[in-house]
């Protein structure tokens, strides 16, 4: 796209092209370095993530025609060369099409004489698919001295309702010196997130709160940059409202990390492909409690409930704190059991571990196994009263359990509840069978 010879400085590029943000990477390269200061998505970089068109009114980034004309007027200063390149991804788009027809402006200044304690304009692209179960996501890290300027935000969402009560870290020189309140209060915002457009934050793109669905955010720091001497490192917790702790999403994550440095930054891995571009699996991320035989995977023998009928076991899903993501529920309306069918590997004594779901409507729950008594949990828990209708499960653990080889019978009943619980249901997410030495 360019090759100019410097001093100079980049101050404005434009383009438009028919395809998605996600079609097109584009790199600039700084003083004839191999390596780009600069490599996003096309659309990325211009301000809106996910390969969502949409219109954008911010100070350095400015898109209109519904997304498709995208301007950047980030200043980026060079003293011997500046290199911009532009490449097609592997997006199922482009692979319908043997070309993308792309054009541009790039307008710059030519000077005198080099510039004196010139700090280049890096941004850099990247993707967590999916989130980490128990680690924050990090939206970007840097080497060197300089100052952080803003990011452009991505997520697409695995669980349902809010995605962002998860709070943002900002580790300056190896130290936290930010910690906040909240995904949408880090970009400005409350309560949640709607589409909005500002000269220094905005939501240019919202689907809605439905798995799947994609959201773009961006913050631009640039009557507040934050300054760093060595290292600088932005993260983001994953935290879905439907749960009651942080990093237990495992929605997908994008970032462009915008900054100026001193000095060229040091290689990073180039960006060959782009995750979001294959084909979106909505369970990707389950996970399993180890060694867990799944309640809502093991056989019904019998149930009887006090409200009839009617009330039958059920698998349920809900995430993302389940194991499998489902658990079995069941109502016995004070006075009804369920039993399933375990299987053991051989005859013997066994420490059993079952996970039990919580919940305001949740009973004390009597175990009998073989027609022995195992022991007996109070399920109620007290959650918010607003969108979390249960707490993660709690392990509890039953010693001297005899089992047969092949199939037991586990008695699950509820007769009896805390007096502050609301009805006289259960909810078994898995269970765990350790043969214990004889």
């Amino acid at each position: 796209m360019a090759d100019i010879k410097g001093p100079g400085a980049i101050t404005h590029v434009w383009t438009t092209f028919r395809g998605t943000g996600r079609d097109l990477i584009i790199r600039f390269y700084w003083e004839g370095s191999e390596h780009p200061s600069i490599e996003a998505p096309i659309g990325d970089f211009f301000g809106v993530a996910m390969a969502m068109d949409a219109p954008m009114a911010s100070y350095p980034i400015q898109v209109s025609s519904e997304g498709r004309a995208r301007n950047c007027w980030w200043y980026m200063p060079f003293n011997r060369s500046a290199r911009v390149t532009v490449s097609a991804t592997r997006s199922p788009e482009n692979q319908k099409r043997k070309t993308v027809p792309l054009y541009y402006y790039i307008d710059y200044r030519v000077f005198d004489r080099p510039t004196e304690e010139i700090h280049y304009l890096h941004a850099r692209f990247q993707e967590t698919d999916p989130a980490q179960r128990g680690v924050p996501v990090k939206l970007l890290e840097v080497e060197g001295c300089g100052h952080f300027v803003g990011v452009v935000m991505g997520n697409r969402a695995r669980t349902p309702g809010w995605f962002g009560e998860g709070d943002d870290i900002i580790t300056v020189d190896g130290e936290v010196s930010f910690w906040g309140t909240g995904t949408e209060d880090y970009f400005c915002d409350a309560w949640g997130f709607r589409v909005f457009s500002d000269l220094y934050h905005g939501v240019p793109a919202m689907e809605g709160r439905d798995i799947g669905n994609r959201v773009s955010a961006y913050r631009f720091h640039i009557l507040d940059p934050i300054p760093f001497r060595k290292s600088f490192k932005l993260e983001i917790e994953h935290w879905p409202w439907i749960s009651p702790a942080a990093n237990t999403g495992r929605d997908y994550y994008s970032s462009v990390g915008f900054w100026y440095q001193r000095g060229i930054h040091k290689p990073w891995p180039r960006l060959t492909e782009i995750v979001s571009n294959r084909p979106w699996d909505p369970s990707k991320g389950r996970w399993h409690v180890d060694g867990a035989l799944e309640a809502e995977s093991l056989p019904v023998t019998s149930y009887r409930s006090n409200k009839g009928t009617e009330a039958r076991p059920a698998p349920k899903f809900e995430m993302p704190n389940l194991s499998g993501d489902h658990m079995i529920l069941f109502d016995t309306g004070g006075d009804g059991e369920l039993s399933l069918a375990v299987s053991a590997p051989e005859a013997g004594t066994y420490r059993v571990a079952v996970y039990y779901v919580r919940a305001p409507e949740y009973g004390i729950v009597k175990l009998r196994v073989n027609d022995s008594l195992a022991g007996e949990a109070d399920t109620f828990q007290k959650t918010d009263d607003l969108t979390r209708p249960i707490w993660p499960p709690k392990k509890l653990v039953f010693d001297g359990v005899t089992l047969k080889a092949g199939s037991n019978r586990f008695v699950f009943s509820v007769d009896s509840k805390n007096p502050k619980a609301e009805g006289y249901q259960m909810g078994i997410d898995c269970l765990v069978l350790e043969k214990q030495k004889e």
